[in-house]
């Protein structure tokens, strides 16, 4: 909706507001959605009032408010299993995602990826809540440390015995670490002792810590999980329907054989592996050389052997898991560098995710973007009911939910992850463009039709 001022003279009463409701607000192309609206309405109200006013598109003020639409699970995740008790799941009901982190393998940096993973979905706007779930170490107090690390009880008017998780920089926390000593919980406290848990014990700690914290509403909650595939992962995949994983590794032979166990056990469970970072990947010396301490990086297509950037092309020819069903496409895996600044910020308590980018550190934010941006792009499929992008082309894995068909056109089915749209702002139209196996479909479409049709149907 829009709303328009009656004069356009300089002032907060004389702004235009554009409400804007997506169904998530990590929608992966939101900013540039607002900014295209931004610049749309300027030129139309330039165009529109011509006659009367003398004005260029910086003269009129818009602002655009953004409302997300109300919480919905996505299409394919109905987040509580209908076991799971009414009073159990008061705290779940509200969030629309649930992404699990994983390594398998312990010392693979997998709690440094899940926060900062988290604070750059939070900074994309994200309503974003991170959960340690190692309950026999938690990480989470050391890699972040808010100002007041206390857990406090839910108010009243929220159910009995919930407590309020820590807001920290838009990020709700909760860890057994923030968890007082007192409470009785073997391992609490940020000094707590060895947390001595047979597996029903720690099966009960993770489904408390997970039910009995108020999230309120999030787009996403971040579990970052202990090593492993044992009762923790258990509990977690049989309490919630996650949405996906993102796994963690290092380039070396011997964690990829239990990063292969790791998408095996979540794949056979149906749930898939967004994205996988290969942690410590090479390191960049003094002369500007690229060193591999660990061995070259293990991507998932033969190939890739482009040098990019971040490292994200370059391979080695005994990857273990190359092109394995359950493994998520070469475009979403991840190579970070070994990082001094990385390390510094764990040491910190601020994750690096935390801070502006800066020159010194170029790679490590490529990164980390580029894994939020994929993870949010697939969390937005996936709640359509859409084959995750990390999941495409993947032999046996289904693609009906991914084409489209065009009354112009019979017998023809149009893949959907291909499709061209092209704006042009000036002539107020944009153009569609649809690939299948036969060729080629092109539309195109004026602004003016656009409007006057249901946003939701077409019609």
């Amino acid at each position: 909706s829009v709303s328009i001022p009656s004069s356009f003279d300089k002032g907060e009463e004389n702004v235009i507001t554009v409400n804007l409701q997506p169904p998530t607000m990590l929608h992966p192309k939101l900013q540039e959605i607002t900014s295209n609206i931004t610049q749309v309405v300027q030129e139309e109200m330039v165009q529109l009032l011509s006659n009367k006013h003398t004005l260029e598109p910086h003269d009129v003020d818009v602002s655009v408010k953004i409302n997300p639409q109300d919480i919905t699970t996505a299409s394919n995740n109905m987040n509580i299993r209908e076991t799971t008790p009414q009073s159990s799941s008061f705290a779940l009901k509200n969030i629309t995602h649930f992404v699990a982190v994983y390594s398998c393998k312990g010392g693979v940096g997998k709690s440094t990826i899940a926060a900062n993973l988290a604070y750059q979905l939070s900074a994309m706007g994200g309503r974003v809540g991170l959960l340690d779930l190692d309950v026999y170490g938690p990480s989470l107090p050391i890699l972040v440390q808010p100002d007041d690390p206390t857990v406090r009880k839910s108010p009243p008017h929220v159910q009995e015995g919930m407590v309020e998780p820590i807001l920290h920089k838009g990020v709700k926390l909760m860890s057994l670490g923030f968890v007082s000593p007192n409470s009785g919980v073997p391992g609490s406290g940020p000094n707590g002792g060895a947390a001595v848990l047979r597996g029903p014990m720690a099966g009960r700690v993770v489904s408390q810590l997970l039910k009995g914290t108020n999230w309120g509403e999030l787009d996403v909650l971040v579990l970052d999980l202990p090593p492993g595939t044992g009762d923790v992962q258990l509990e977690v995949c049989q309490s919630l329907s996650l949405s996906g994983a993102v796994a963690v590794s290092t380039p070396s032979a011997l964690a990829w054989a239990d990063v292969r166990k790791g998408v095996e056990m979540f794949g056979e469970l149906g749930v898939s592996t967004l994205a996988l970072v290969e942690n410590f990947a090479y390191f960049v010396c003094e002369g500007g050389g690229r060193h591999y301490p660990f061995g070259k990086a293990r991507t998932l297509a033969a190939g890739d052997d482009d040098d990019d950037d971040d490292g994200s092309n370059e391979t080695t020819s005994d990857a273990p898991m190359q092109h394995h069903h359950f493994m998520p496409q070469s475009s979403h895996v991840f190579h970070l560098p070994i990082s001094e600044t990385v390390s510094s910020s764990n040491e910190s308590g601020k994750p690096f995710c935390c801070d502006e980018p800066n020159g010194n550190s170029e790679q490590e934010w490529a990164v980390f973007s580029k894994l939020a941006d994929a993870v949010s792009a697939d969390l937005l499929l996936l709640q359509h009911n859409m084959m995750p992008a990390s999941m495409q082309g993947h032999q046996g894995s289904s693609s009906t939910a991914m084409v489209v068909t065009i009354d112009e056109v019979e017998d023809s089915a149009f893949d959907v992850p291909f499709t061209q749209l092209d704006i042009d702002n000036s002539h107020k139209k944009f153009t569609v463009r649809l690939f299948c196996n036969e060729g080629g479909y092109q539309k195109i479409i004026g602004g003016d039709d656009l409007r006057s049709r249901n946003p939701k149907t077409g019609e």
